[in-house]
């Protein structure tokens, strides 16, 4: 028994528009039914806010949503925890298909080695805006009188560090900066004959500055001791704190 007969144009002609439609009844069923429900059409995942968080706690939250994370790069930031999220992309709020993954960047665990700069001479606003451009901060300024009113001094933990030295990012330096020439007047010291420890002492202690140093090999006093000074000692001569005095000493400078 034949499943179609064609006895005219007319059955064969209802034959095709039959086999027509069955195709297309299957074209729809493919697309709007069963890939849907394959690919779940239409059903989007809000992606949730993940800056801030640390990398174990973004993985529980994304699996929960069935969401994927990777991370794209890592950058090292000051006073953040490391491996806490700095960006994501796609961006918190947005749509997204299940299983998609999540690219974010993270705060690195160990901070790069820098150069150190060189501040001395510099305003305090110049190296503070130096040291922040490389990722250094500013740790505790201190002042002493001096006439120049600029760094004299740039220190990390506890001890001077030279320019070009090796530091980690976010390192805090410490500056010693000339608070220039005070108010006080005061009688002019008198360290002719002292020794240079002695003389420094003695000039600092006023709050005035030990200045430029000169030696002298042709003296014939005792090595280290000074011989002159300037401004010259004088009875009634004033000076005010923050003010220089050179020195010139006996012997060679040791090298």
């Amino acid at each position: 028994m034949k499943f179609f007969k064609a006895e005219s144009l007319k059955d064969v002609l209802i034959h095709v528009a039959i086999i027509f439609g069955i195709f297309v009844s299957l074209i729809l069923v493919f697309f709007y039914y069963y890939l849907p429900s394959v690919t779940k059409h239409g059903e989007y995942i809000t992606v949730p806010k993940l800056e801030g968080m640390t990398v174990d706690q973004i993985k529980e939250v994304l699996e929960e949503k069935n969401l994927r994370y990777e991370i794209s790069d890592s950058t090292y930031k000051v006073n953040v925890k490391p491996l806490t999220v700095l960006s994501q992309h796609p961006e918190a709020g947005n749509e997204v298909k299940e299983n998609r993954r999540i690219y974010v960047s993270i705060a690195a665990q160990n901070p790069p080695n820098i150069k150190m700069p060189n501040l001395i001479d510099n305003s305090v606003r110049e190296a503070e805006m130096q040291l922040k451009s490389l990722g250094l901060q500013v740790g505790t300024i201190t002042t002493t009188p001096n006439p120049a009113n600029v760094v004299l001094k740039q220190s990390y933990k506890g001890g001077t560090i030279k320019p070009e030295t090796s530091i980690p990012k976010g390192s805090k330096i410490d500056l010693l900066v000339g608070s220039g020439r005070g108010e006080t007047e005061m009688d002019i010291p008198n360290v002719t004959g002292m020794t240079l420890e002695e003389a420094i002492h003695a000039i600092e202690a006023m709050g005035l500055v030990a200045g430029t140093r000169f030696y002298d090999s042709s003296s014939d006093k005792p090595e280290g001791t000074i011989i002159k000074q300037k401004p010259t000692y004088q009875i009634g001569v004033k000076v005010r704190s923050g003010d220089v005095i050179d020195l010139w000493i006996s012997g060679s400078e040791a090298e």
